[in-house]
């Protein structure tokens, strides 16, 4: 893969650039994700219910998932993510997704329930936001620490080099509670040129990049 622009932290409530958004998905999961028809579907969460009123939400989070370093994954890692998601003190620009929430509670470590002021339309959606472990993150400064160029997930690579200004490489995650990635290896290039970009993609370096009209244009023929 190549990237003009290198990530900045990746941490999922601090991802704002494409380039960490991009790597951050790779290590983290939500509670839900948007399947290949852009249908949320389960992520983190086996299934959920929404009161018939629209304004409670009870998640029932997967059992068996486990964070890259071993150790479970819980509900309290989503009431956790969601505190920090309305901490004044954390720079991520996602804290307006959960305005609209009244409160939270852990019922017990599968069920995770959130009650809204009213209904919110975007309720579901906004927890695709990657969930983040207490169990590292708890007393650290999230706008700073150290996690955010070394990630902890849940996702399905885990990121095991990072070379500033020239590259990111991730491994599948042989524990992924989806079953071990087919791609054994992800080497994300920076590569800050569009055009020499372009000629490495046309040289078979490069496997994927974003494309502008003009390259899209010439590559296509068309």
């Amino acid at each position: 893969m190549g990237s003009i622009g290198e990530p900045k932290r990746l941490l999922p409530l601090l991802a704002s650039d494409s380039a960490s958004a991009t790597i951050s998905s790779f290590v983290f999961n939500g509670l839900l994700k948007y399947d290949k028809d852009g249908n949320l579907t389960g992520d983190l969460a086996e299934s959920w219910d929404v009161s018939k009123d629209g304004k409670v939400i009870t998640f029932h989070p997967r059992k068996g998932v486990k964070w890259q370093d071993g150790k479970p994954f819980t509900a309290r890692d989503v009431m956790f993510t969601f505190n920090k998601l309305r901490d004044p003190r954390v720079a991520t620009p996602y804290s307006g997704d959960y305005l609209e929430v009244e409160r939270a509670e852990v019922v017990d470590d599968y069920t995770f329930r959130v009650y809204y002021k009213r209904p919110f339309a975007p309720a579901l959606s906004s927890w695709t936001m990657g969930i983040i472990p207490e169990h590292l993150l708890k007393g650290e400064d999230l706008n700073t620490t150290r996690y955010n160029r070394h990630p902890v997930g849940t996702g399905p690579y885990k990121l095991v080099e990072w070379i500033t200004g020239q590259k990111l490489v991730l491994e599948a995650n042989p524990g992924y509670f989806e079953g071990r990635p087919c791609i054994d290896r992800i080497i994300y290039r920076i590569i800050p040129d569009p055009s020499t970009m372009f000629m490495e993609l046309k040289a078979g370096n490069l496997d994927y990049m974003g494309l502008t009209p003009f390259q899209y244009k010439r590559q296509t023929n068309s």
